[in-house]
């Protein structure tokens, strides 16, 4: 970590400054998650307009990445930033201040877009400053911001009774502002480096990137898939602030465990560990007969996301040459739309009765393998760090 700093004098700034925009911008996105049914009694939603809000949110992540993302790529990945948080400003004072349907749509789209364009432009400037497998420590550390959604699910416990949820969307605007000040401060410093990338021709830069692209897509849509259907296992556990925090807390060790990993064994051996330990914890879970095995589960499986989520953002960065901000951000937010859809596969393949959906995890699991063996040994491999590498 020491070695990081000298290299870079900025890294830390920016590390900084991009954990806190995007925890804040996860604390909206889970929040407003949480907040689904105030919404719905307050402005009288129907079921499907509350679904509506919900799609329409996950929708705008993954065109905030390709726009922003796009727009970073060819003028600038530090700039675009500060049009970021000011987009995330409005959209966030907006639905603090809705009044119907239709303005609390527009809003919400507008703060998703600014969560999906800042995840891959955080991950790619990061990544410009940090080289090796220093830059799969702080990916790991930047993903930390994930427990913004822990903040959103106490905040939804103790603050909504007492403030309402007006103010609850409301708290993050002065963090945001904030955050762009500091960020223009360092990009006003001389050590932005990497600021205006090169690059080149869009639709043969695509073409070229197009394989990897769809093998990263599919590890972001495979792991996020597990991540999602926490929500079936969250609802075994013991509903006290205790196991809240366990909840969202076991994925932190599971980050920097990955981290590590990818510097002992590489990229394509980590997720391969990952994936055996969910195959199994999956297994395992489908054929005992404890009451306690969904409470197991729904503890143990964020602690082993952890290991993908940690090391996605640095991995992306590696293996996408051309357009990496739009590419790499696209990858994962586009997966998470694609994650959204394992509740409704769990029902049409049968599993959702008894503890069958441990099978659809397990299943996962298996895929994932494939995934990582084609990581090590193919078109991708030659971007697998190694324990030694700088």
């Amino acid at each position: 970590m020491r070695a990081a700093l000298t290299t870079a004098p900025g890294t830390f700034r920016i590390y900084w400054t991009a954990l806190t925009g995007l925890f804040f911008d996860y604390y909206d996105l889970y929040l407003f998650i949480y907040l689904e049914k105030t919404l719905a009694a307050d402005f009288a939603l129907t079921g499907d307009a509350s679904n509506w809000l919900q799609f329409a949110g996950l929708a705008a992540v993954g065109a905030g990445a390709l726009l922003f993302g796009y727009l970073a790529d060819r003028f600038g990945r530090g700039r675009l930033l500060l049009v970021v948080f000011g987009v995330y400003a409005v959209g966030v004072a907006g639905l603090s201040l809705s009044w119907n349907f239709e303005s609390l749509l527009g809003f919400r789209v507008l703060a998703s877009l600014a969560l999906g364009a800042e995840w891959g432009i955080s991950h790619r400037y990061l990544a410009e400053q940090v080289t090796g497998v220093r830059r799969y420590r702080f990916a790991a550390l930047l993903q930390f911001s994930l427990l913004g959604g822990l903040l959103a699910a106490l905040m939804k416990r103790y603050a909504l009774p007492v403030c309402g949820w007006r103010w609850l969307f409301a708290l993050s605007i002065p963090p945001v502002a904030v955050l762009s000040l500091v960020r223009w401060r360092a990009l006003t410093s001389g050590d932005n480096r990497g600021e205006r990338p090169a690059a080149g021709a869009f639709w043969p830069a695509l073409g070229r990137n197009l394989p990897v692209f769809i093998l990263c897509l599919s590890l972001a849509s495979l792991t996020i898939a597990s991540g999602t259907l926490n929500v079936f296992y969250a609802k075994e556990l013991p509903q006290s602030p205790l196991y809240t925090v366990l909840f969202w807390g076991a994925v932190a060790p599971g980050m920097l465990g990955g981290a590590a990993l990818v510097r002992r064994v590489g990229v394509g051996r980590a997720l391969l560990i990952y994936a055996t330990g969910l195959g199994l914890l999956s297994l395992g879970c489908w054929a005992s007969h404890s009451p306690n095995r969904s409470l197991a589960f729904a503890l143990g499986l964020p602690l082993l996301n952890g290991i993908p989520f940690g090391l996605m953002g640095a991995f992306f960065n590696d293996v996408l040459g051309d357009y990496p901000t739009m590419l790499s951000g696209a990858a994962y937010n586009l997966g998470r739309i694609c994650a959204g859809t394992a509740p409704w596969l769990i029902g049409a393949l049968g599993l959702a009765s008894g503890a069958n959906y441990f099978l659809f995890t397990a299943l996962l699991a298996g895929l994932i393998v494939g995934l990582a063996l084609l990581i090590a040994r193919g078109p991708a491999a030659g971007c697998d760090p190694r324990p030694n590498t700088a």
